[in-house]
């Protein structure tokens, strides 16, 4: 599938481009295989994750929830949530603002409420947390705003282009993934302005024949520094050093990536071609791991009917390990909407269809699958 990094043209404007959206989609599941845990290559040299044999993460059943129409608390839209020692930020995204929960789901405070103005948003879609600040990107509004950890507004900052993640390095300040440079993934955003970072790599660019494409790449760092952009084209991910320099390119597990860019491409001519078609997007969460690892999510169906909800990436063993629920379990089609970690003892869901939330444990299986 191709992709046009390029600006959109100049009087397009969030909320407009997704109305004129035929198919803005998940790229969907169908069927997993799995692989060895051995590093896998191709014979052009490309690298692979190997998704685990002998390990799984399973999620359990469900042991809080909060319902779509509470009366303390009604969502518009899940459009995100992070988790933090004391509770949940949640971005709604319809009813535009931000909500704090408790560790058993109640509503602890609300945040904010639709316009422009300091702590108010638009379109609030991604949450990210750096130290003592929680970051909103807020697509509508062009800025990302920072919180305290209690939820209070400190100061926003605006970026370039159209955003589809945030991170905020240490020593880089924010950098946003997005199309506000055509030949990069992120615009480095300081006060004293935007800096293209992470040159894509030649052999990973597409070309979209001038169409223009919604942007749906990811971004995140880890402890030790490392930028990790995850290629929404690709199904890659790409890492690069604080001074820009690309560190390695390792690519999702071979099966689930074949049939996830088939799904996307089936997908693309199903709604007319990509003259019709903004993207779809198969990985919709990329996020560190206290122990360096990254989770990856996106959702498959294994031949035994077991459901994949997202991955585990280990860069030193270069291994994939799978984390989902079980065929058979009451809860299967409950559990196809989004998933946020809690660390890796805990996830929160929302069930699909529904704008409420819950939570369940997840335990870490090891043996033959």
């Amino acid at each position: 599938m191709a992709a046009n990094r390029s600006r959109p043209p100049s009087s397009a404007r969030w909320p407009g481009i997704v109305s004129r959206a035929v198919a803005l989609s998940l790229a969907g599941a169908i069927g997993l295989a799995g692989c060895g845990s051995a590093p896998d290559a191709d014979d052009d040299g490309r690298v692979y994750f190997s998704e685990s044999s002998s390990q799984a993460y399973e999620i359990g059943s469900s042991d809080a929830h909060v319902d779509q129409l509470d009366e303390r608390v009604s969502f518009g839209s899940v459009a995100d949530v992070l988790a933090t020692p004391t509770g949940y930020f949640v971005a709604d995204g319809l009813d535009p603002r931000i909500v704090l929960l408790d560790r058993n789901l109640d509503p602890v405070r609300i945040m904010g409420r639709e316009g422009e103005g300091p702590g108010e948003y638009k379109f609030p879609s991604r949450l990210e947390r750096a130290e003592d600040r929680i970051l909103v990107l807020d697509g509508g509004n062009d800025r990302v705003a920072y919180l305290t950890l209690e939820g209070d507004f400190v100061d926003s900052q605006r970026f370039p282009g159209l955003a589809s993640d945030i991170a905020l390095h240490p020593e880089l300040g924010l950098l946003v993934a997005g199309n506000a440079f055509p030949d990069h993934y992120l615009a480095q955003v300081t006060a004293q302005g935007d800096t293209a970072f992470g040159r894509i790599p030649e052999e990973l660019r597409v070309d979209a024949g001038g169409l223009f494409r919604w942007p749906l790449d990811l971004v995140t760092v880890t402890a030790d520094g490392v930028i990790h952009v995850l290629d929404a084209d690709q199904l890659a991910l790409v890492s690069f050093s604080p001074g820009g320099e690309l560190a390695s390119i390792v690519f999702l597990p071979r099966e689930i990536r074949a049939r996830e860019l088939r799904s996307a491409q089936e997908t693309e001519e199903a709604f007319g071609g990509p003259a019709r078609v903004l993207g779809t997007q198969s990985v919709t969460t990329l996020r560190p791991l206290q122990d360096g690892r990254l989770f990856a999510e996106i959702t498959a169906v294994r031949p035994d009917s077991a459901i994949t909800k997202g991955l585990v990436l280990d860069l030193e063993r270069l291994e994939a390990i799978p984390l989902g629920i079980p065929a058979g379990q009451e809860e299967q089609l409950r559990l196809r909407g989004g998933l946020y970690l809690d660390g890796l003892d805990r996830v929160v869901l929302t069930p699909r269809g529904s704008a409420g939330l819950e939570t369940a444990r997840i335990e870490l299986l090891a043996g033959d699958r």
